[in-house]
């Protein structure tokens, strides 16, 4: 049981890191209709940025979080105004490849603005919270609350917004349809702009949580959480914000639930140890097994559907 707990308490900060950068790219797809394979290393970006000012210059870690997010919010936002309002009529491949240029230009710049790569984790706060289960002695780290507490604000707050508010009510008109949205008086280019702000600091904010939970910040580090991301939003289906984040929050747990399960109950069923480690090393490989089954008997996605186009 205790071992179990563990397993939950672990998956707690990927969960809330994958939300996020699911929430991102959801949003960017909406609005842009292309995927934002820079997504990561926008991410990234941020996270040096707020590594450099905790970390190296000594900034509180409530001061340097929100520089970071401002930093890879503005780059999000050049990068709509500049490349993609330009090219707002290039077709989805060409859009995609475009986000694809983009990584190798910002892997080239980090290292001449980040001179030495070698950053420190990002600390929220220091501790843990430690309490017993029968004999077993679980451990939760303060981190970890943080970032739930954070994330569940942030997605709330957006979902909220995208509910009930007038930019959300225009994301959602040019996410159904760009020319008509503009037609009825949307200023579209604003809608794609914020989300793209709102985009790049989700993605720095979800960059300084992995970082908080032991991850070593890299110029790739954020690339998992993308995949995973892009995956959840196929799975979960593009046609609604929801739906991604949904499985977003899925897929970290379950993975690590099928590492518990062969770790845990299938090395006590059966005594052998070599067993539960093989199927535990198959956990990823068992997931997008599982995500292939569902796409192709919900091609759509399990919360997108069928749109009818009138000829």
């Amino acid at each position: 049981m205790g071992y179990f707990l563990d397993t939950l308490i672990d998956s707690s900060m990927p969960m809330c890191v994958t939300a996020l950068v699911t929430m991102a790219i959801t949003l960017i797809f909406k609005t842009s209709f292309t995927t934002n394979f820079a997504q990561g290393v926008i991410s990234a970006f941020g996270a040096y940025v707020a590594s450099t000012l905790f970390a190296k210059m000594g900034m509180p870690v409530f001061v340097a979080v929100p520089i970071s997010v401002i930093a890879s919010m503005t780059i999000a936002v050049l990068v709509d105004v500049v490349l993609f309002r330009k090219g707002r009529y290039v077709n989805a491949i060409g859009k995609q490849i475009i986000t694809m240029g983009l990584i190798s230009v910002i892997v080239s710049v980090i290292p001449l603005i980040f001179t030495d790569l070698s950053y420190q984790a990002i600390n929220f706060i220091s501790g843990n919270f430690t309490f017993y289960v029968g004999d077993y002695n679980v451990t939760f780290s303060k981190n970890a609350l943080v970032g739930i507490i954070i994330t569940v604000i942030v997605l709330v707050l957006l979902f909220v917004l995208l509910r009930y508010s007038k930019w959300g009510l225009s994301v959602r008109a040019t996410a159904s349809n760009e020319y008509v949205a503009g037609m009825m008086g949307v200023n579209t280019h604003v809608v794609t702009a914020v989300s793209w702000g709102i985009a790049g600091a989700l993605g720095a904010l979800a960059a300084c949580l992995n970082s908080a939970g032991n991850a070593e910040i890299g110029v790739y580090f954020m690339t998992e959480y993308q995949v995973t991301a892009f995956l959840a939003g196929i799975v979960g289906g593009f046609a609604t914000f929801h739906g991604p984040v949904i499985i977003a929050l899925c897929i970290p747990l379950m993975t690590n639930l099928i590492s518990w399960f062969g770790n845990g109950v299938i090395s006590s069923i059966t005594g052998d140890m070599q067993l539960g480690a093989s199927i535990a090393n198959w956990s990823t490989t068992i997931i997008y097994v599982i995500a292939l089954i569902i796409i192709f008997f919900k091609p759509n996605g399990l919360f997108g559907k069928k749109v009818e186009k009138k000829v």
